[in-house]
């Protein structure tokens, strides 16, 4: 389930189409099946039920195919840290364990059993406690049905929805390992550069593992928006359902970006401190070469050379030292890049601006796409 026998992600579309296949389209032939028995209703209902659609048929799949994009991406990223030297050769022994421990942790099958009990039992709190008056009309069965629900009230809740929670679990286990992964190497003696142009001490390339997780975010914008669309189909849609809207869009904006920029952290000590002595030695240093240079050119006595002040490269050299103070003085404290972190943002927010588009009335929105032109 989680791609062990596909580490290389050549099969993910299969997987996808399997995902599809067991969550999702036993549930439209049981409804169809109910459809030509004649309960009409049942197979409206399942029809115009976003939020299973959403879950079953679209983010379920896009969490398999997520592996294919993230996985890799974080692996480039890890071996950065060697290829760069930020882990020096004295620290690739330990660089090697760390790794080492990590694909244990990721292959162990304990982890993913556990993952499985953990999505049956919530199926179980699910089903035992939720009534079946407050089920959607396709899940439920007639008065002799089991618990009052219908077949595919069953298969939703022992495999549908269990599939799609063991896809979530597996995609925070892997966000813990990576966590984990990077909080060991910030332990670790790096070789930083106060002055990196890429403004954090050369481990900027860490943060581009946000626009990695942006499948993910895609997948948690889709299930929280489609749960949301489902309520404003029921209740009347309004400005009161738009600014609702726009609320949760935030919060599941803010929640994921928090999420997946939290094992970015690991790194303000390590950062912090070269910082701190950054500011120290670049200080003494510019203060030293300022002083020589007003001595030189402002305070001191006339020369053949500072008659000539064009002829050398002192002015030049003044200021190349003071920009890369300036550099490392503007070093960030954790390697956020602000692209990456709006490409998550915009990918976890892009179903809910497909949700407010239902909300909006078209025929004003195109009269006024009209008005601009004429």
């Amino acid at each position: 389930m989680w791609g062990r026998f596909d580490l290389d992600h050549r099969r993910v579309w299969r997987r996808a189409l399997i995902v599809v296949g067991i969550g999702w389209l036993p549930l439209l032939l049981l409804a169809l099946v109910a459809h030509l028995g004649g309960a009409e209703r049942v197979w409206r209902a399942f029809l115009g039920d976003a939020s299973v659609h959403a879950r079953a048929l679209l983010a379920a799949p896009l969490l398999v195919l997520a592996e294919a994009v993230c996985i890799p991406r974080l692996g480039e990223i890890a071996r950065t840290f060697r290829q760069r030297g930020v882990v020096p050769d004295a620290e690739a022994d330990a660089y090697r364990a760390i790794v080492r421990s990590i694909r244990r942790w990721r292959d162990s099958w304990a982890a993913e059993a556990g993952a499985v009990l953990l999505a049956y039992l919530a199926s179980f709190l699910i089903v035992s406690q939720v009534p079946s008056g407050f089920l959607p009309d396709w899940q439920q069965g007639t008065a002799t049905a089991p618990l009052g629900r219908s077949l595919a009230s069953w298969w939703h809740a022992l495999v549908t929805l269990p599939l799609l929670l063991v896809l979530l679990l597996g995609w925070l286990w892997r966000l813990w390992l990576w966590a984990r992964f990077l909080w060991r190497v910030s332990r670790l003696r790096l070789r930083l550069v106060a002055a990196h142009p890429e403004g954090a001490g050369g481990l900027m390339f860490v943060g581009f593992s946000l626009r990695s997780f942006a499948l993910p975010g895609l997948a948690i914008g889709i299930l929280v928006s489609a749960t949301e669309a489902a309520h404003i189909h029921v209740a009347s849609a309004g400005a009161d359902m738009l600014q609702q809207l726009v609320g949760l869009a935030l919060g599941t904006v803010a929640f994921a970006v928090l999420l997946f920029a939290l094992p970015l952290l690991a790194f303000v000590e390590s950062l912090l401190r070269t910082w701190r002595a950054a500011v120290s030695d670049y200080g003494a240093l510019t203060q030293r070469v300022g002083e020589a240079f007003e001595a030189k050119w402002m305070h001191g006595p006339a020369s053949e050379e500072t008659d000539q002040p064009l002829a050398t490269g002192d002015f030049s050299a003044v200021t190349d030292l003071y920009q890369t103070a300036g550099l490392a003085y503007a070093m960030k404290p954790v390697p956020i890049h602000l692209r990456s972190l709006l490409v998550l943002a915009v990918a976890t927010a892009l179903p809910f601006g497909l949700v407010a588009l239902t909300l909006l009335p078209m025929d004003r929105v195109l009269q006024k796409l009209v008005s601009m032109f004429l």
